[in-house]
């Protein structure tokens, strides 16, 4: 049985290969920013980008511990010694 796929099908399988290359390529990326180092890099980014108000902000401190891996506690982000 011979199936062929019409312009339209194509083009959104060529879209669906690159939607796939490029997760695999943001996911390599994100592997380094993993643990204290990943974490620390986040909060200098923060920042260099938006100044020392922003990088202090509870919600941007909880979303670059999240990123890297760390869980907040009361202390701050902690990393699990895996």
């Amino acid at each position: 049985m011979e199936s062929t796929l019409s312009p339209a099908q194509k083009g959104l399988l060529f879209v669906l290969y690159g939607l796939l290359i490029l997760m695999i390529i943001f996911s390599f990326n994100a592997r380094k920013n993993i643990g204290e180092d990943g974490f620390n890099k986040c909060i200098q980014w923060k920042c260099e980008k938006g100044g020392e108000e922003y990088c202090s902000k509870v919600r941007e401190i909880t979303n670059c511990c999240l990123g890297a891996g760390g869980k907040m506690t009361q202390t701050g982000c902690v990393f699990s010694p895996n």
